[in-house]
């Protein structure tokens, strides 16, 4: 009885741990590409944008993947769906549309900013695999 959340508060504290860690990322990358005082202007537009990164996009890209999954698998042709492939395409094009509205950069710094998110964030979902199996897209 006492352990019955655990799942759920791992998820909570893994959440927050990752949200923290992407906005540090964010922030230095906005530091670094931009200036400081643009990265402690948009502190709170940064803290939002981790989470969205975090949270809400891979619970996008799932619907994303599946709709492409049906809809390859009614026009394959050779047998085989390679439209699912397109998948991490659009959930980069979601973070760059994202980065570049929210932390109001130019597009050539919001493009480097959001390779750099992208590639934290498959690291961070690499190393911690339950926060991605708890969001139901399972390993």
């Amino acid at each position: 009885m006492l352990f019955q959340l655990e799942s759920t508060l791992f998820f909570i504290l893994w959440l927050i741990l990752a949200t923290v860690l992407v906005a540090l990322i964010i922030y230095i990358a906005v530091l670094l590409i931009n200036s400081k005082t643009k990265a402690s202007d948009k502190k709170f537009f940064i803290i939002l944008l981790a989470f969205l990164c975090v949270l809400i996009i891979p619970i996008i890209l799932g619907a994303v993947n599946s709709v492409l999954g049906t809809i390859g698998d009614l026009i394959a042709f050779s047998g085989r769906n390679h439209l699912t492939q397109l998948t991490p395409i659009i959930g980069f094009l979601i973070i760059l549309i994202l980065t570049k509205f929210l932390i109001d950069l130019s597009w050539d710094q919001a493009v480097w900013i959001s390779l750099l998110t992208l590639f934290f964030l498959f690291l961070l979902y690499t190393m911690i695999p339950e926060l991605y199996a708890f969001l139901g897209f399972g390993l």
